[in-house]
């Protein structure tokens, strides 16, 4: 496993769990050679740091799943960085998130008018044929997390 960093991500900003799956060369977070990178089996990333994986010679079609892990909190070009460099028509894509938690970081105003306020996401969700929500092409998980007291005695 592999936990590529942006490369001047402050070291301290990592927990130390993590630490053992990354590449730190003084002062910055690296990616290990291409022929070394092509052997992971599971690589995570920033929507923006996926492109340093690209320019170590990934390309669409390497990896057979693709999980952008809550793409309700990214805009469309974010995701998209990682989609166009490495889905192809083989590539599972598994994308998560929660309806309507757009991002409220997008601050010019011709982005916001032309919808790229909307996350990937909801673009998604709302798009045929996935606002079908055939299972084919979608599947809403309810969680329900219940609270759990220890009865006091």
């Amino acid at each position: 496993m592999f936990r590529a960093n942006a490369a001047f991500r402050e070291i301290d900003g990592v927990p130390e769990d993590i630490l053992p799956s990354c590449l730190y060369k003084e002062p910055y977070f690296s990616c290990p050679p291409t022929e070394e990178l092509k052997k992971f089996r599971v690589i995570f990333s920033t929507f923006m740091s996926s492109f340093r994986l690209h320019d170590k010679g990934l390309n669409a079609g390497h990896f057979n799943h693709i999980f952008p892990v809550d793409a309700s909190s990214a805009i469309e070009p974010e995701t998209v960085v990682a989609l166009t460099n490495f889905a192809d028509e083989n590539t599972t894509v598994i994308v998560t998130g929660e309806r309507r938690n757009r991002s409220h970081w997008v601050q010019a105003d011709i982005a916001r008018e032309k919808g790229l306020k909307i996350s990937y996401f909801e673009r998604l969700f709302t798009s045929m044929p996935y606002r079908s929500l055939s299972p084919m092409f979608i599947t809403q998980l309810d969680l329900h997390i219940k609270s759990q007291t220890t009865p006091k005695g």
